[in-house]
């Protein structure tokens, strides 16, 4: 027995372990195929998309912010009234850093949970994508801001 997802109301569908051809869901009535190619040759292994870049991008979108961020506030700082440091840019950038961190786990959790394929797999590979995208966000922020990293 395999469990599917309807393509049209994301209800879960028993389906025997070979079958193949035209269906109607016992949720919505709609029609659907599984197992095979459809009428037009197209396959109708449905992997929702949508969901695998919900799992790739969002991480991903912090850590872009996390540098864009950073560049944007390299100047300021906030000091207190003694001259202490309370608020520095790199602090934006951490901290950002450590929500696209969580977000990859959360989001992995979260497919795994509600078995959808296509968004842990895109959390997985955000996570093998991250060391480059962790790069590429270094060397921008550094040519934004004249390299005063160093």
């Amino acid at each position: 027995m395999v469990e599917i997802l309807c393509p049209h109301c994301n209800e879960e569908i028993g389906l025997d372990d070979d079958a193949n051809g035209e269906f109607s869901c016992p949720h919505c009535d709609e029609d659907f195929t599984w197992g095979g190619l459809s009428g037009d040759g197209t396959s109708t292994d449905f992997y929702n998309t949508k969901s695998f870049w919900i799992g790739f991008g969002i991480p991903n979108l912090f850590i872009i912010l996390a540098w864009g961020s950073g560049i944007l506030l390299d100047e300021y700082r906030i000091r207190s009234n003694s001259g202490d440091v309370i608020f520095d840019s790199g602090d934006a950038i951490g901290l950002l850093h450590i929500v696209s961190f969580l977000s990859w786990f959360s989001i992995l959790i979260y497919g795994i949970h509600i078995k959808n394929k296509a968004m842990w797999m895109g959390s997985l590979v955000g996570l093998a994508a991250a060391p480059a995208v962790l790069i590429l966000g270094i060397v921008w922020f550094l040519e934004a801001t004249d390299w005063s990293m160093f």
